[in-house]
């Protein structure tokens, strides 16, 4: 939510510049971990923590756990989005994500060699995103075909809304061809 848009009662919230500069991180890098907020902010683990933790109990940002990692996202971003957001803040699972938006039946091998990833790691992440519904799996014979479950529309409108935040050379191509479309 847009700091324009905000009550009274939570632009208060963020009267003191420092919690303000990190709801505005939030929003900005939505669905980035701790660490990364933390690298982004130059603040100390223990001033980050408090000021997320109060932004969270006043309902500003929302934080969800993501294995080992906790998660931030603004409070009005949809669950479906966020759960997204989240395999796009992965840089090889957005590759993965990015191929499979290019290229409509996707075999394993061809997401191997487009990722340069082992084709173990490959398969574990796309354990992942099967596990999640973000994508679906169908066998022909021996060989399976990936696609996405996801409207792609809704997966190009936050490389979009995000682009400047992931400084990928991939997002920006993945947008221009879209819009090519």
């Amino acid at each position: 939510m847009s700091y324009e848009y905000l009550d009274e009662k939570n632009k208060k919230i963020l009267e003191l510049e420092t919690r303000k500069s990190i709801y505005e991180l939030v929003k900005r890098y939505s669905g980035c971990h701790f660490r990364e907020l933390e690298r982004k902010s130059k603040l100390s683990t223990g001033i980050l923590k408090y000021h997320l933790d109060f932004l969270a109990k006043h309902n500003l940002i929302k934080q969800e756990k993501d294995g080992n990692n906790l998660r931030y996202f603004l409070s009005d971003i949809q669950i479906e989005n966020r759960k997204l957001l989240s395999f796009l803040r992965q840089e090889s699972i957005r590759k993965i994500i990015l191929f499979m938006l290019a290229n409509k039946d996707c075999h394993h091998e061809d997401i191997v060699r487009f990722v340069k990833l082992s084709a173990s790691t490959v398969s574990w992440h796309l354990k992942k995103l099967l596990r999640n519904n973000v994508i679906t799996q169908i066998k022909e014979g021996r060989k399976t075909i990936y696609k996405l479950l996801i409207n792609e529309e809704e997966i190009v409108k936050l490389l979009i809304y995000y682009k400047e935040s992931f400084l990928d050379s991939l997002v920006n191509k993945t947008i221009e061809m879209w819009n090519i479309k």
